[in-house]
């Protein structure tokens, strides 16, 4: 259903102002961290902590939201969220931005960024819950389901931080959980999706019409059987490390790399925008693999966790956004040294994370390279995506 839209450009489709603010939201968090480790910065209270949730909760909601709203009206055939009501949930979005950046500096904006944080969780869940229930088709009703764990789990780190409710578990594990598991999802869909139209459309070129091999296996039971092994293995790691909890994480890890071959990856080398998919989705097994070597003390934890919030959160988003903005700006969906410069960044500031944990006598370069690689990769967004998301809409 077409509406036409004629106020501003950046507010014409949720694509734009989240996809656009994510990415500065990125690069403006991740540069106080590393004036905080790198420049003897002095900031304020639990730096770690605020770290973590403006990753998770700051970037991470900004690009669900930007993913959501844009992917439900294909779901459903509604009209897209745009003008007024968008920019009031950014508003909400960008405020607790604001505030969160000014608590590094003694400024008293707690209250501020959580409650900012927590309306625009609740208008999220409740424009998507509402659209995907008038779209009736009950097969997205999981998706929503996940959105609202994402939001409970936003109100209790929230309600943590401002000392109103104490929890025996670090919320922003479990929002990380959460992200995960839609990249799971979600990627379930679309990796093989995608990768299949690309597949089609090279075969054909190649002359080659016996296609049933050649093809990546669409979402199946396996594919539950997955998702539910997931979902155990992060309840396992949020209630804290046992021999259930390594047990889990290597099953976990095993059974998704048999989902990521099932998906023809190793056929893709010659096309970035879909390769990256699969790269990215790999970050999910290293992470439950390097889980496992932190649960026996080899390496500290973080390096898991920073395998799954830079790789495979970092990489799919990005990889994400950029086709999501590429196809709804009716731009064509292909390869360029922008993209594979972008893809390859951010996987490197993953890998070179992930080295520092290894390669101890060099931590703080390597620390700092792959600081240097997410920079990279997110201001080479801007710089590419950001005139689009600012262009004229024409719908």
């Amino acid at each position: 259903m077409t509406v036409s839209y004629n106020g501003p450009a950046i507010f014409a489709g949720s694509f734009r102002v989240f996809f656009f603010s994510a990415a500065l939201w990125a690069i403006v968090s991740l540069g106080l961290w590393i004036m905080y480790l790198a420049a003897g910065m002095e900031l304020v209270g639990d730096v770690t902590s605020w770290h973590a949730h403006e990753l998770i909760y700051g970037y991470g909601g900004a690009v669900v939201a930007g993913f959501a709203f844009t992917a439900i009206p294909n779901w459903t055939g509604r009209t897209p969220l745009r003008g007024g009501t968008l920019a009031l949930m950014f508003g909400f979005w960008a405020v607790a931005r604001l505030a969160a950046a000014l608590m590094l500096f003694d400024i008293q904006t707690m209250n501020i960024a959580s409650l900012s944080e927590i309306l625009f969780f609740t208008m999220f869940v409740g424009l998507a819950a509402r659209e995907v229930i008038a779209g009736g088709n009950k097969r997205n009703f999981k998706i929503i389901a996940v959105f609202v764990l994402f939001f409970l789990s936003a109100l209790v780190a929230n309600l943590n931080r401002l000392e109103l409710l104490e929890v025996p578990f670090l919320p922003w594990q479990t929002g990380l959980a959460i992200l995960l598991l839609l990249i799971c999802i979600i990627g379930g869909r679309i990796i093989p999706a995608f990768t299949a139209n690309w597949l089609k459309k090279k075969l054909v070129e190649d002359g080659i019409t016996n296609m049933d091999d050649q093809l990546p296996i669409m979402f199946d039971k396996f594919d539950v059987v997955v998702i539910l092994f997931t979902v155990l293995t992060f309840v396992l790691f949020i209630a804290g490390y046992s021999d259930f909890t390594l047990f889990a994480s290597v099953a976990a890890m095993v059974l998704h790399v048999i989902r990521l071959m099932r998906w023809k990856g190793m056929k893709t080398f010659s096309s970035p925008i879909v390769l990256v998919l699969h790269i990215s989705y790999l970050w999910v097994p290293i992470g439950f693999a390097l889980l496992v070597l932190s649960g026996v003390g080899l390496i500290d934890e973080t390096t898991a966790l920073h395998a799954w919030t830079i790789g495979a959160m970092g990489s799919t988003t990005l990889a994400v956004m950029t086709r999501a903005t590429l196809g709804h700006a009716n731009l064509p969906l292909t390869d360029s040294a922008v993209l594979t410069a972008i893809y390859t960044a951010v996987n490197l500031a993953a890998a070179l994370r992930i080295m520092a944990a290894f390669m101890y006598d060099h931590y703080d370069m390597l620390i700092r390279a792959s600081g240097g690689m997410w920079l990279l990769a997110f201001g080479l967004f801007v710089l590419k995506f950001g005139p689009i998301h600012f262009a004229s809409s024409k719908s």
